[in-house]
């Protein structure tokens, strides 16, 4: 990629003043939820979060304030890092901060609340800005790579995801898309095992590894292999814990099977699974048509979060998974969907705004406290309308363009 000296400081400037902005004037309960947790072996080198957690005493002032049924729902690597994160960021003394959000005290009476909000997300920031690095290796030309590199830095799901939200989602965005380069670099193991490090952050990118597997094999043995070292992270990273009931009841909560809750019943028991029939689809068109994964592997990792949006009541920092898909899609074709991305993408927003208000205008409550007082967009527009009408007529826009996406990436481009 080739940019003048002047023209990466003209790029990068204003997309780092912009993410500033953010770290420093937004907050969500999720960052304290997280950095909470991780607090413990940060400061007190605890291992197993999980059942420490559940052995707290009903007077700890985190069971008291917080409770600890879901606090922290995600895998051990999730926790271990985030910790080291804390560790690293120990010499700025940012555990008064933790504690005294664990305490209860009021977060936006804190006098340090800014600077420590810009801490606790500063990590992100560094990942982030691989991740608008790494996409550029996808792509031949230097006009692509500029245009790729500025739609990152700029597209407003990072920013209101990473920056806004402060999750650590970005984690196994960055590997997803280091499993592209590996498949771009013909080394589909590696691939693989980028996609079993990102699930050891969350689950999501196991799903990808059957559409990497069955393209990828030229026979059982190939097949065996990439999927052992696909899984291979989550067994090491998880095994030792597979024993606790609390690890157990945390990490496999119903949150993280979100994508079954829709269920097509066959009787008054048995059902089937609108998610996994489709993805099911996605896989065997994989296999069969393993020229065209080799060409366009992107493509196949886009189709999969459509159906997984398509079918699953998301959370908005959710739409942070598919959003370099997304992108390498336009770039790739010359912005040929751009039409139906936006649509999406204006699903997406009033998805946000009818979500609570602290995922839309209360992040801006440090600014000014008042604003998480609003009762929020969907008390407004229920006085007009059923909102869980107009929501789900609004998901079912979102599956249909999803559908047409789908079918214009891998039939309609087949048959031209």
């Amino acid at each position: 990629m080739k940019f003048s000296q002047k023209s990466l400081f003209l790029i990068l400037l204003p997309a780092i003043l912009i993410r500033l902005f953010l770290m420093f004037f937004t907050y969500h309960p999720d960052l304290a939820g997280q950095s909470l947790s991780s607090y413990f072996f940060a400061s007190d080198n605890i291992v197993n979060i999980y059942d420490y957690l559940l052995k707290l005493s009903p007077d700890h002032p985190l069971v008291k304030n917080f409770g600890v049924g879901d606090i922290f729902i995600y895998p051990p690597l999730t926790y271990f890092t985030l910790g080291i994160f804390q560790k690293l960021l120990s010499p700025f003394n940012i555990y008064p901060f933790i504690q005294n959000v664990m305490n209860g005290v009021n977060i936006y009476s804190i006098s340090d609340l800014n600077t420590n909000l810009f801490l606790l997300k500063l990590p992100y920031l560094f990942i982030d800005l691989l991740v608008a690095y790494l996409l550029t290796k996808l792509f031949q030309t230097d006009k692509q790579k500029r245009l790729i590199f500025i739609l990152w830095l700029f597209n407003p799901v990072t920013l209101y995801t990473t920056f806004c939200l402060g999750v650590f989602d970005i984690i196994p965005v960055l590997f997803t898309v280091l499993s592209l380069i590996f498949l771009k670099k013909k080394n589909p193991a590696l691939g693989a095992l980028m996609l079993g490090i990102g699930a050891a952050y969350k689950m999501y990118p196991i799903y990808l590894l059957p559409i990497l597997s069955f393209a990828n094999s030229k026979n059982f043995k190939d097949f065996i292999k990439i999927n052992f070292i696909g899984i291979l992270p989550l067994i090491l990273t998880n095994l030792p814990f597979i024993g606790s009931s609390a690890y157990r009841y945390m990490v496999f909560s119903p949150k993280s099977q979100k994508m079954l809750f829709m269920e097509w019943m066959m009787t008054n028991a048995e059902g089937i699974y609108p998610f996994i029939i489709l993805t099911t689809l996605l896989v065997i068109f994989a296999s069969q048509k393993k020229d065209l994964f080799a060409k366009i592997p992107a493509q196949f990792y886009l189709i999969f979060f459509l159906i997984l949006f398509s079918v699953t009541h998301y959370h908005p920092q959710w739409f942070l998974w598919i959003t370099p898909f997304i992108l390498i899609d336009l770039v790739m074709n010359n912005f040929k969907n751009l039409w139906s991305y936006l649509s999406l993408f204006v699903i997406y927003l009033f998805i946000v705004f009818t979500f609570e208000n602290s995922l839309s205008v209360g992040l801006f409550a440090v600014i000014n406290p008042n604003l998480n007082q609003f009762s929020g967009t969907a008390n407004l527009i229920s006085k007009f309308t059923d909102i869980f009408t107009l929501k789900s007529l609004f998901r079912s826009v979102f599956a249909g363009i999803s559908l047409y996406l789908s079918y214009d990436l891998l039939v309609k481009k087949q048959t031209k």
